[in-house]
C-alpha cells in the first residue's frame, strides 16, 4: 500500500501538525510505503534520516503563492505530474486554509486516487472566526468546503474535531483517531487505526481499481451460471486480477452465488468466497438497487393484459420495473432475470410487444436486448423486438 501525505511544511516551524504526521508515517513504516510531499525543503540530513530509518522518501512540489493565476496553473501542472510519477494507492492532504493542499486533493481525485483529509484543528470555530471576513470566508467558498465534503473520508484526531467538522454541516465518512502517541511511545495503537481507515477506504472506493478484466471474471461466471448447454461461456482470462475486488463487485452486483457457482461450472479455481458483508464500508450514494427486481419496492403501471395471461402479464412487469428501478442501478442479478424471461418464458411476443408500447416502453425494452445480448449473449430470436 503506497501512502503520499501532503503537508506544506514539514520543518520544526509547522509545529504541532507536523509532529502528528511524522507520527503517522512512523507508526506504519513497517506496513506501508510512506511519502512526503511537501514544499519547504528540508535538510539533507533529515530527508536521509527519513529514507534510511523508516523508508520514507522525500518529495518537493516548487509551488509559488500570489495571486498571478500562472501560479496556480503551473502547480497543478507539477502537481499532476508528481502523482502521476508516485502512483499512490492514497493520498492524504493535511491541513486546512491552504490552496494548495485543496490542490493536491482535487488532482489526486481526478485521477481516481482514494483521498482523506486531516484538518488539524483548522475547521474549528475558534480558528475560523480568525480574520474570517477578508480570509476565512472566501477560502471556504472557494475550495475548502468542496476539499472536505468531496474527499473519500475526513479524519478528525479527537472527537472534538469531528463535532466542529459536523457543525460546518459536513456530516460524512469522518474517522476519529486515537491520541497521537510521542516518540518514545509505543506507535502500535496509531497503526491499526490508520491501516484500518486506509482499508476501509480503499474498500469503499474499490471501482476505482476494478479493471475491466475484473468486471469480465464475474459477468462471464454468472453468464455460465444461467447459461443453456449450447451456451457455454469462454473461460475468462484472470491473469493478474484481484480477487478481493472482484469479491466487492460480486457482491454489489448481488450475485456472489452465481459468480460461485458459475465458476464451478467453468472449472475456474478462486479462492474462498470474501465475506464481503462483514467488511466496514463507508455507504455508497450511488448504490445499486439489491435484491429481486420481481421484488424490488418500486411502483409501476399494472399491465393492461386479461388474467390468465401470466407470462405475458410477468414479462411486462418485469420489464416495468427495470424501467422504474432505472438502467444505472440494475445489478447483474436483475439483467440474469431479465435473460431468463426472455429465453425461458413462454409468451405471446405480439401481445407483449403491443402491450409495451402502449406503455411507452420499446425504447426501453430494445436497450434492455442490446445490454442482455453484450452481457450474456441472448441471441436473436429470443427478444421481443
Amino acid at each position: 500500500m503506497r501512502i503520499v501525505h501532503y503537508i506544506s511544511d514539514f520543518t520544526s516551524a509547522a509545529g504541532g501538525m507536523a509532529s502528528a504526521v511524522r507520527m503517522m508515517m512512523f507508526s506504519t513504516a513497517k506496513v506501508a510505503e510512506n511519502h512526503l510531499l511537501t514544499v519547504v525543503p528540508l535538510s539533507d540530513d533529515y530527508a536521509g534520516a527519513l529514507a534510511e530509518q523508516f523508508g520514507i522518501k522525500v518529495h518537493y512540489l516548487h509551488l509559488k503563492n500570489g495571486g498571478n493565476p500562472l501560479n496556480a496553473l503551473s502547480a497543478f501542472v507539477d502537481i499532476n505530474a508528481k502523482l502521476k510519477e508516485l502512483r499512490p494507492d492514497i493520498v492524504y492532504a493535511h491541513g486546512t486554509w491552504d490552496w494548495r493542499a485543496a490542490a493536491v486533493e482535487r488532482t489526486a481525485r481526478r485521477q481516481r486516487i482514494v483521498t482523506l483529509v486531516s484538518p488539524h484543528r483548522g475547521l474549528s470555530q475558534e480558528l475560523i472566526g480568525i480574520d474570517f471576513w477578508k480570509k476565512k470566508l472566501p477560502r471556504l467558498i472557494a475550495f475548502q468546503v468542496w476539499t472536505v465534503r468531496n474527499c473519500t473520508a475526513v479524519i478528525a484526531m479527537n472527537d472534538k474535531e469531528r463535532d466542529d467538522i459536523m457543525q460546518l454541516g459536513l456530516r460524512k465518512r469522518i474517522e476519529v483517531l486515537p491520541s497521537v502517541p510521542k516518540e518514545n511511545e509505543s506507535m502500535e495503537v496509531m497503526r491499526t487505526a490508520l491501516m484500518t481507515v486506509y482499508r476501509k477506504a480503499l474498500d469503499s472506493t474499490y471501482t476505482v481499481g476494478l479493471t475491466q478484466k475484473e468486471r469480465d471474471v464475474v459477468r462471464m461466471a454468472v453468464r455460465s451460471f444461467i447459461a443453456d448447454d449450447d451456451m457455454a461461456a469462454e473461460k475468462p482470462d484472470t491473469g493478474g486480477v484481484s480477487y478481493r475486488r472482484i469479491f466487492f463487485h460480486a457482491y454489489d452486483e448481488d450475485v456472489t452465488e452465481m459468480f460461485v457457482e458459475g465458476c464451478k461450472k467453468m472449472n475456474l479455481p478462486v479462492p474462498p468466497p470474501l465475506n464481503v458483508a462483514e467488511v466496514p464500508r463507508y455507504k455508497n450514494p450511488k448504490a445499486k438497487a439489491l435484491g429481486a427486481l420481481r421484488d424490488a419496492p418500486v411502483k409501476t403501471k399494472t399491465p393492461g393484459l386479461p388474467a390468465d395471461k401470466t407470462a405475458e402479464r410477468d414479462a411486462v412487469m418485469l420489464i416495468s420495473k427495470a424501467k422504474a428501478v432505472t438502467l444505472p442501478r440494475l445489478t447483474l442479478r436483475h439483467y440474469a432475470e431479465l435473460y431468463d424471461i426472455f429465453r425461458h418464458s413462454d409468451f405471446d411476443e405480439d401481445m407483449v410487444a403491443a402491450e409495451l408500447k402502449r406503455m411507452h416502453l420499446l425504447g426501453f425494452t430494445r436497450k434492455l436486448q442490446k445490454h442482455l445480448a453484450e452481457m450474456f449473449g441472448l441471441k436473436r430470436g429470443y427478444d421481443i423486438l
